[in-house]
């Protein structure tokens, strides 16, 4: 019972101290059975206790994270405009792939056997097909090569 009551005693001043109030009373009760404690008073007998606690607030430094933050979006906004560049930049290299194998196929033209009127015939529908290319091939590397600029200038910004 003395057990019970040390431990009753050791919790009630543990919760007392977490609670806010500067001060708590508990009462303590003698009967025939023993001595016990509660935070209300068992008979008219009971025995007031004020317990004083004292409150102590353990504030940390206040960290402003605003610039790891801003770092942060920083560096996932440039991670994305690099990832875009690559993009273009491969672009570009199937472009050119694209066009050097057009004018592969071009060229295979000439390459069959055929009389002298067919080859300048085809000589000349072939010229006229890779200036076709060629202007369609600059269309769309100038288009590529403004993107790329402009995301360059963008991670120039950044860093």
């Amino acid at each position: 019972m003395i057990k019970l009551n040390c431990i009753f005693i050791f919790l009630l001043l543990t919760t007392l101290s977490f609670n806010s109030f500067s001060a708590t009373n508990y009462y303590k009760c003698v009967t025939p059975e023993g001595t016990t404690f509660s935070q209300f008073p068992c008979d008219n007998n009971a025995t007031v206790y004020k317990v004083n606690t004292t409150i102590n607030q353990q504030v940390g430094p206040k960290v402003d994270y605003t610039k790891q933050l801003n770092e942060l979006e920083r560096e996932s906004l440039l991670a994305g405009l690099q990832a875009e560049l690559r993009s273009n930049q491969h672009k570009l290299a199937i472009l050119d792939r694209k066009k050097d194998q057009a004018d592969y196929k071009q060229q295979q033209r000439l390459n069959h056997i055929l009389a002298k009127e067919d080859k300048k015939r085809i000589a000349a529908d072939i010229a006229k097909k890779q200036k076709v290319i060629s202007k369609n091939y600059k269309a769309q590397i100038n288009m590529v090569k403004k993107r790329i600029n402009k995301l360059q200038k963008k991670i120039d910004n950044y860093q």
